[in-house]
């Protein structure tokens, strides 16, 4: 994603710069930009391709969501000093897109706590019931105001609605500082055609 961010920057500012080429009336080189544009948007256009045909994580080609979410605990938290708990319903079965958008936020959320909540324990939770399926990921670390995250933090929480909103979920994120923060997925599998059994 670096390599498709630079692109775009790029494009942003050869744009300008065509911008400010055209007030001065130098054509011939306001056709060189533009030129440059199409070459810089053709190859984020590519980048972007193998992007998403990368976007299934190998855990999920390979295995399930439940098996999925288990390796990735044991893998990272683990082995960083955090306790963890999967508690999963093993008999939850979903569409290969629910799967992927439920395992990308789980990851995000796992990603965020990782970086910057410096939780010693967490806890990820996938039940179903004859209407729906929720997920949650809940830590106990520092916790955050969410009407002040920034940055990077706020991209994380944009990119986790977005996942959920595709798969036709409702997100939840609750935090506060010093009360660690929990991250709720729940799917109304009435209307999505999915099979919980």
């Amino acid at each position: 994603h670096d390599s498709v961010t630079q692109s775009l920057y790029s494009l942003t500012l050869l744009t300008e710069w065509a911008s400010d080429l055209l007030g001065v009336d130098r054509r011939d080189e306001v056709k060189q930009r533009l030129i440059e544009i199409g070459k810089t948007a053709q190859q984020a256009l590519k980048e972007m391709r193998l992007l998403l045909y990368q976007l299934r994580p190998a855990e999920l080609v390979q295995d399930s969501l439940i098996p999925a979410l288990q390796h990735r605990l044991d893998a990272v938290e683990r082995r960083t000093g955090v306790e963890v708990q999967l508690q999963a319903d093993p008999s939850i079965n979903l569409s290969s897109p629910v799967e992927d958008g439920l395992y990308r936020i789980a990851l995000e959320a796992l990603n965020n706590t990782l970086k910057h909540a410096a939780a010693s324990s967490v806890i990820v939770q996938l039940k179903a019931s004859e209407n729906d399926v929720t997920l949650m990921v809940q830590d106990d670390g520092v916790g955050f105001a969410l009407d002040k995250a920034s940055g990077k933090g706020r991209l994380g929480l944009i990119c986790m609605r977005e996942r959920a909103k595709q798969i036709g979920a409702a997100l939840t994120i609750s935090s506060e500082p010093g009360q660690g923060t929990t991250v709720k997925v729940k799917l109304d599998t009435t209307d999505q055609g999915q099979e919980v059994t």
